[in-house]
């Protein structure tokens, strides 16, 4: 996990592609009942965070990290702020590798509560 969040810090443009797996991956071990392997993916997600380009995400990226750790707790949450937020920049590989996961999550959400 250190290593994924070393790459996608250093060569940002060469990994963004595979962002998608890895972020999945990493939430997958973000559940982890074991302290280290929880945190080891928390500091992962965060470096992929410190590659974001787009400033509007970048100031939520705190938010964004919780609700990736824990969608039942902190997904509605980040969910409001990002209705809120006028995006006015570009949204880059990295932004939407930590986002598209968390819409997905609301969607089926939304989906299940009007069954």
């Amino acid at each position: 996990m250190e290593a994924l969040g070393n790459m996608a810090y250093c060569a940002p443009k060469q990994i963004s592609s595979f962002l998608p797996q890895i972020v999945k991956g990493l939430r997958e071990v973000m559940n982890d009942t074991h302290e280290k392997v929880h945190e080891s993916a928390i500091q992962a997600i965060s470096k992929i965070g410190s590659v974001i380009k787009c400033p509007e995400v970048g100031d939520m990226l705190q938010i964004i990290i919780r609700a990736l750790s824990n969608t039942s707790k902190y997904l509605n949450e980040c969910l409001k702020l990002l209705l809120e937020t006028s995006f006015v920049h570009a949204i880059d590989a990295p932004s939407l590798s930590l986002l598209v996961p968390l819409l997905d999550s609301g969607l089926m959400m939304y989906d299940n509560q009007a069954k």
